[in-house]
């Protein structure tokens, strides 16, 4: 115990004494204190709360005893006695998410949260206020330990979502009616699945363990981009002239300087913006192989549409009238594509999925999350997947932790897993915004120390076979970042247009360089583990984009929406079945699935 709590001392920066290093380990065993992670982020607490951030010494360690540790020992006696008197708590009631830091009966609630008595200003009397009184009874906050008073840091005006409806409403809807009307969004089956992950490099998925980056070469990612222009640009080719086509065609730059500038000419290259930003029509330029000269500009005042991003593979037909400017007349930007595999679904599968972030940006509490949980307790799926951020690094309050990010993590996975219980198979998808997680896309799986038999920990992007449904997810927002760099004329449905442009460059982000200064592109790791060679079944894109259902090329694509959002926090739940409404019906995505998606 002396050296734990001097390493957890050190941790915070604060270096005591000998004999205040004594008086902790005192005050730890005559409190039935055994974690000294757990006496350390109580007394940090308690001095910012009530000292200023004074260093422990023997007085204020008195009072630290007096106010806090006698406090809680009286109250936890009291509590015990009126628990003889009342019936058994229920499961959700005894759940460890009443490990989250802040309990009904804790002494520290005060500092933290607010009794009845106090004088500060409560939480707003909309529907984020009922949610947590009833959090509270229940005795679950989905809060961590925290250095400053969180109840300072949640004002009336900075909860108020402006929601178009009500929670539990449907916002989107997929599938036919018959199936709808006879779907109770209720799991009949008491065992997990199986879950199969596909993404594999040396048949294995990406995890910490064999997680190798920051050597991104410069001739290397030169290398990864040079064979991904070959192998998208002949898929183009192939599709759209063929061998005998392509032969009889004139290409650049082998052709150029034969023929007069007027003739038209045949390239394949990778569209990249002369100032590495959003596209427009004067900002495009195609990168050819195979050449010494520069890039060439792009004219699309000869197209009728066009719709290119930074990192897209294309094939451009056009002319050269002078110096190293392209005038495009056509561009082509759809392959053939794998089609998703059949469903081999024997019976119905529910899923549930919901995107982060899971708490409000002005607060910690969670309560988006224990929306869902209650949503779960009542319509329990098949399957639950759940995509990150989880403990987002960009909150605005998670510097004032006062336990480490790993530790609050895995509170809030064995709250999730005590509600959800045994029966349930949950996938957890990492992302480079938790602050947990390595800062690099791809991302590997996030580590746990306790594992339970119904969960799987997945990397950023994943693509698994749950029993007959290959489902792919990214918890990266890919829509958002391509829609915000295309240039597009008359290109069609935005989200339709962006979801092919994944599909027909075979890839989970296909941009180059990212749309996002600050994530951590490793091209190494994306040519192993962010390849989209074959369409799932399903395809998960949480995005800050409009929550939407489209069916493309027959695979069914869902952005759930995010759980925690200023307008209203949604999620989605589909159902497969193996049975078609109708006899006559064909066996296709609109017969076989229906989807919603739901205001939490």
């Amino acid at each position: 115990m002396d050296s734990e709590l001097k390493h957890q001392f050190d941790e915070m920066g604060v270096e005591p004494s000998d004999d205040v290093l004594e008086k902790c380990i005192e005050l730890a065993l005559t409190y039935s204190i055994h974690d000294a992670t757990e006496f350390v982020e109580q007394w940090m607490a308690f001095s910012l709360s009530h000292l200023h951030g004074e260093d422990p010494t023997a007085a204020n360690l008195g009072e630290f005893e007096r106010k806090v540790l006698q406090v809680k020992r009286e109250k936890v006696g009291t509590t015990k006695l009126t628990h003889h008197t009342k019936s058994q708590p229920s499961a959700l009631e005894t759940s460890s998410l009443a490990t989250y830091g802040l309990i009904e009966d804790d002494p520290m609630m005060d500092d933290y949260v607010g009794d009845s008595t106090s004088t500060q200003p409560h939480t707003p009397k909309a529907r984020n206020e009922r949610a947590r009184t009833s959090i509270m009874k229940s005795g679950m906050v989905f809060s961590p330990a925290s250095y400053t008073p969180q109840s300072a840091r949640r004002t009336p005006a900075a909860t108020t979502t402006t929601t178009t409806g009500k929670p539990g409403d449907i916002v989107d809807t997929f599938g036919h009616p018959k199936l709808l009307a006879g779907c109770t969004w209720q799991s009949q089956v008491e065992q997990p699945l199986p879950v199969v992950q596909k993404l594999l490099h040396n048949d294995a998925p990406l995890t910490v363990a064999n997680l190798r980056y920051m050597n991104d070469l410069l001739y290397d990612r030169c290398d990864d981009l040079h064979d991904r222009i070959v192998d998208i640009g002949q898929a183009l080719v192939d599709k759209k002239l063929g061998a005998k086509g392509a032969a009889e065609c004139s290409w650049y730059p082998q052709d150029r300087h034969t023929l007069d500038a007027l003739h038209v000419l045949h390239a394949v290259g990778m569209i990249h913006s002369d100032d590495d930003g959003p596209l427009d029509a004067h900002s495009a330029l195609l990168a050819v192989l195979n050449t010494d000269e520069k890039c060439l500009a792009l004219n699309f005042s000869q197209i009728k549409s066009a719709s290119i991003f930074p990192g897209q593979v294309v094939l451009a037909k056009g002319f050269i009238p002078r110096g190293d400017t392209f005038v495009v007349e056509e561009i082509y930007t759809d392959r053939k594509l794998t089609l998703p595999p059949p469903l081999k679904v024997d019976r119905d599968v529910q899923f549930v999925v919901a995107a982060g972030p899971y708490t409000h940006n002005t607060d910690l509490f969670y309560d988006p999350l224990h929306e869902l949980l209650k949503y779960l307790k009542e319509h329990r799926p098949d399957v639950l997947l759940l995509t990150g951020p989880f403990v987002d690094a960009e909150h605005k309050l998670v510097g004032d932790l006062a336990e480490t990010f790993d530790s609050f993590f895995e509170k809030m996975i064995s709250g999730i897993m005590d509600v959800v219980g045994s029966s349930t198979t949950v996938l957890l998808v990492s992302c480079q915004k938790d602050a947990m997680a390595p800062a690099v896309y791809p991302t590997p799986s996030l580590a746990l120390r306790k594992t339970y038999p119904n969960l799987h920990m997945l990397p950023d992007p994943s693509l698994v076979d749950l029993d007959g449904v290959t489902l792919g997810v990214t918890s990266t927002d890919v829509l958002d970042h391509l829609l915000s760099h295309e240039f597009a004329a008359n290109a069609g449905e935005r989200m339709h247009r962006a979801i092919n442009h994944l599909f027909n460059q075979g890839s989970f982000y296909p941009m180059c360089p990212p749309a996002d200064e600050n994530m951590s592109y490793d091209s190494q790791l994306a040519q192993k583990y962010a390849q989209l060679k074959q369409l799932p079944n399903v395809l998960i894109l949480p995005s800050d984009q409009r929550h939407f259902i489209r069916l493309v090329n027959d695979c069914l694509v869902i952005n759930p929406g995010r759980l925690s959002d200023n307008k209203g926090g949604t999620f989605a739940r589909f159902l497969v079945t193996p049975t078609a409404p109708t006899t006559s019906s064909k066996p296709n995505m609109f017969n076989s699935v229906v989807c919603q998606v739901q205001r939490i």
